[in-house]
């Protein structure tokens, strides 16, 4: 992993290297350039022709939480400071984008190096084709967002979606993890006027950012998402940030499909490994159910005012699973809820980003489990967020808080968590 690191270093310093000896074109025209823009980092552009374009941006984030869980019987009480994020990005764009690449470095999670991929797109970037591990495309569409652009994180401790508070009950619920390693194509339509249609396919290991970990008998994960935008494309990636931090000047729509098929999941999410177990199949061999997920979102901004509604539901499929390797009791339903994230999720939210950077935001979530019992991996969740963020800088620093009150119920014991979150982020 240090070697990694030292990787990134270097190309990061032959890049700024290589700027500073920028040459004088023919024409007399400096033919680099080297442009600081707050909040998106540094550019380095390198030939005009081939526009080689090298982007560096790193953010900062310390935060503290405070929670309380009220079980009925005793009140817990914890505070926690940490760093939420820790990021170091590289990006490469050239031939006019037909050729990109990112790496991002992770310093706050289980995984180094959070993304690292390679795309080729075609002259009039139409079509695109990704090799590698990087953000996926199956997930709801908050979870699809760069968590910089989160309206305050929740500290992390194993650099995974289940950590804090962070887009309401779907994230910790149904997202394992926001990367995934495998192939990625997508392509983009013009229907008419400035209707826009943003189709993608991928198919990657099911193994979350765990990219390199091994696994037997484990299958492929097949994965799709559809966006259509019927008043025309937002600005920059608007449309899939929760607040309207660019404050379209126009009403704009994005009405999203997405689903997931993953053979012989072993992780209780789909996006990840060895975390299930006590299935097998006839012949009394460790197996595992096939993970499905289907989820469907929209998103509405115009003028600093955003609304965002998403649903996802969550089941397995198999056929002769038991319990027990003498393949005597074979397994329910109400047994795979155990062992799988099973169920569906509901997920309001609406904000308003002032003139001035202000911005205020309410969120509602609803879970609901497949089967109500008391070993059912999801229970009866409602979440109630409110939230005040502060943009600066051209949201290169920010200042935000919320307070979410998470009320359980159902099949086991009731349970109370209020979870409050206080931080200060800063992009360069």
């Amino acid at each position: 992993m240090k070697r990694k690191y030292e990787l990134l270093i270097f190309c990061i310093t032959m890049v700024a290297f290589s700027a500073s000896q920028a040459q004088v074109s023919e024409s007399g025209r400096i033919d680099s350039t080297f442009r600081y823009v707050p909040g998106e980092g540094t550019y380095i552009r390198l030939s005009k022709k081939d526009k080689f374009i090298f982007n560096i941006n790193a953010t900062l984030q310390p935060g503290m939480q405070t929670m309380d869980v009220d079980t009925g019987s005793k009140v817990t009480h914890t505070n926690r400071m940490s760093l939420n994020l820790v990021r170091l990005a590289f990006n490469v764009s050239a031939f006019n984008n037909q050729l990109t690449m990112g790496l991002v470095s992770d310093f706050t999670g289980t995984t180094g190096i959070l993304e690292g991929w390679l795309g080729f797109a075609s002259k009039n970037q139409q079509y695109r084709l990704v090799l590698g591990e990087r953000q996926t495309n199956t997930n709801n569409r908050l979870a699809m967002a760069d968590e910089k652009f989160a309206s305050v994180m929740g500290p992390t401790t194993a650099g995974k979606s289940t950590d804090g508070s962070i887009y309401g009950g779907l994230m910790q619920n149904f997202v394992g993890s926001t990367r995934e390693g495998g192939i990625f194509f997508e392509t983009n339509f013009t229907i008419s006027n400035k209707m826009r249609l943003y189709p993608s396919v991928s198919v990657t290991t099911g193994e979350g950012q765990g990219f390199w970990d091994t696994q037997t008998d484990a299958g492929f994960k097949y994965g799709g998402r559809i966006d259509f935008m019927p008043m025309g494309d937002f600005i920059k990636n608007n449309a899939f940030i929760a607040q309207d931090i660019y404050r379209e000047p126009t009403p704009k729509l994005g009405i999203g499909v997405a689903g997931s098929y993953n053979v012989k999941a072993s992780n209780a999410l789909g996006g990840g490994h060895g975390t299930v177990t006590g299935i097998y199949d006839e012949s009394g061999n460790a197996a595992y159910a096939d993970y499905r997920k289907l989820v469907v979102d929209a998103i509405f901004k115009y003028k600093g005012f955003a609304f965002v509604g998403e649903y996802t539901d969550a089941s397995v499929y198999g056929k002769n699973l038991f319990t027990d390797a003498a393949a005597s009791v074979r397994m329910s339903p109400a047994i795979a809820s155990s062992k799988y994230n099973l169920g569906s999720g509901l997920n309001l939210q609406s904000s308003y980003v002032l003139k001035d950077g202000w911005a205020f935001e309410g969120r509602y979530s609803f879970v609901k489990p497949e089967f109500d019992t008391a070993t059912s991996l999801i229970q009866k969740q409602d979440w109630f967020t409110i939230g005040i963020n502060k943009y600066i800088m051209n949201n290169a620093f920010r200042i935000g808080i919320n307070t979410t009150c998470i009320k359980q119920h159902g099949a086991i014991a009731d349970k109370t968590t209020w979870i409050s979150n206080l931080a200060v982020q800063l992009s360069f």
